[in-house]
């Protein structure tokens, strides 16, 4: 567990580093440093966090062979400055992973926004509008939402990995079975253990793309369901 991961479960339930040293009886200042790498990620930190935010507060990640993740604060560092300048560099090498999409949504600034809408709609590659989906999902207004919706209701190809990446991060599945369920959610190996999750998911106020994509699978699980299987 590193920093980075517990700034992003914070941020991701809407915590401000002040509401969260009131909750965990640290220091601003402290967990600020420990969550920029500088202190050391203690079990006690963690467990503290946990209290605050509620086990399980992490939000896997998908399980895919070329996932790309934050490797340290400088690396999130050089990745604002990147997408505020225009070039979307982690976001067209591969999927992101939920703690740089969850870490990066909360300190870009307009142009990057901007940035991450046109890459959303024309993008060059399906990996680059899946990851700008996912990072307007975590943005607030209504501008994005409708960005994301069209996208994925429009776009077939990014509207695919965008499922399966829910269903990956959801039941931990392999890709390919992730691909698989996307195309046909009447596949999954545990239909009623899927839904049950994406039930929660479908009324998450904090995402757009997970709460989209949670009623489209659900919504195709519904033969499998009622059959009772």
């Amino acid at each position: 567990m590193d920093g980075l991961r517990l700034r992003a479960a914070r941020e991701y339930a809407g915590f401000s580093l002040t509401r969260m040293a009131q909750a965990t009886n640290y220091s601003k200042s402290y967990l600020g440093l420990v969550e920029t790498g500088v202190n050391p990620v203690t079990l006690e930190v963690v467990a503290a966090y946990e209290r605050a935010l509620g086990i399980g507060m992490y939000r896997p990640d998908i399980n895919h062979p070329r996932l790309k993740k934050i490797e340290g604060p400088e690396h999130l560092q050089r990745i604002r400055e990147a997408v505020e300048a225009g070039d979307p560099d982690i976001f067209a090498q591969g999927p992101t992973s939920s703690s740089i999409d969850a870490a990066v949504a909360p300190v870009v600034g307009p142009g990057a926004i901007g940035n991450f809408r046109r890459w959303a709609v024309s993008g060059k590659t399906s990996t680059l509008r899946a990851n700008a989906v996912s990072i307007l999902g975590f943005l607030p207004g209504r501008e994005n939402a409708d960005i994301v919706v069209r996208v994925l209701e429009t776009d077939a190809t990014v509207r695919r990995l965008c499922l399966a990446s829910e269903v990956s991060r959801l039941t931990q599945c392999g890709w390919d079975v992730a691909l698989a369920v996307a195309d046909d959610p009447t596949t999954a190996p545990e239909p009623r253990r899927l839904a049950a999750k994406l039930a929660k998911e479908a009324v998450d106020p904090k995402d757009t793309e997970s709460r989209w994509c949670a009623g489209y699978l659900l919504q195709r699980l519904a033969p499998v369901l009622g059959s009772g299987s």
